[in-house]
């Protein structure tokens, strides 16, 4: 099947600055602006891509932390990204077309990011990490065996049949998940 050319897409002027509350402003006109009702912009707090397109959920999002980043570092490329996930949307929404692929690229390019590629590298910065809330621990001596930020999904049934590797004849049906106290 052929892919439809795409023509130049003017966009709404872009903010002076690359605040949040300029980066979400101007991501809501240029949702309206291109006509793809329904969708949205949001924040994520994602530390392992710059941003995201849901086209089922018809949702587009930015890291947060990247945000922050680029924000003073480098602003040109969050508003690059935000096309990027832009071009996602306009593919998706008119031609039901996900991924990288051709559609996509001439969508990058009517939106003034020609050459636009999959990924970039990002800047690097340490990701905020969340305190831990939850232990791995025997439950008769208290010995900590791990940590979580987010309660695990282990069922008390099969937390039974779990063990420390090296340890099992000491572990075994003794694990419990306990939350920190703060």
């Amino acid at each position: 099947m052929p892919v439809p050319e795409v023509q130049p897409i003017p966009l709404p002027p872009r903010p002076a600055g690359a605040t949040s509350a300029e980066v979400e402003a101007y991501a809501a006109a240029c949702l309206a602006h291109l006509h793809l009702q329904g969708w949205s912009f949001g924040w994520d707090k994602t530390s392992r891509r710059l941003g995201c397109c849901k086209p089922r959920q018809q949702r587009i999002s930015l890291s947060r932390y990247y945000a922050e980043a680029y924000a003073t570092k480098d602003p040109e490329q969050l508003w690059r990204t935000l096309l990027h996930e832009l071009a996602h949307a306009l593919a998706w929404h008119y031609h039901r077309s996900m991924g990288h692929g051709s559609i996509w690229k001439r969508y990058c390019t009517a939106l003034g990011i020609p050459g636009e590629r999959a990924s970039v590298r990002g800047i690097e910065f340490a990701a905020p990490r969340s305190e831990p809330r939850f232990n791995l621990c025997h439950q008769e001596t208290g010995e900590i065996y791990r940590t979580y930020t987010r309660r695990p999904r282990l069922t008390p049934a099969r937390l039974k049949t779990c063990f420390i590797p090296g340890r099992k004849d000491e572990t075994l049906g003794k694990l419990i998940i306990k939350p920190i106290a703060s």
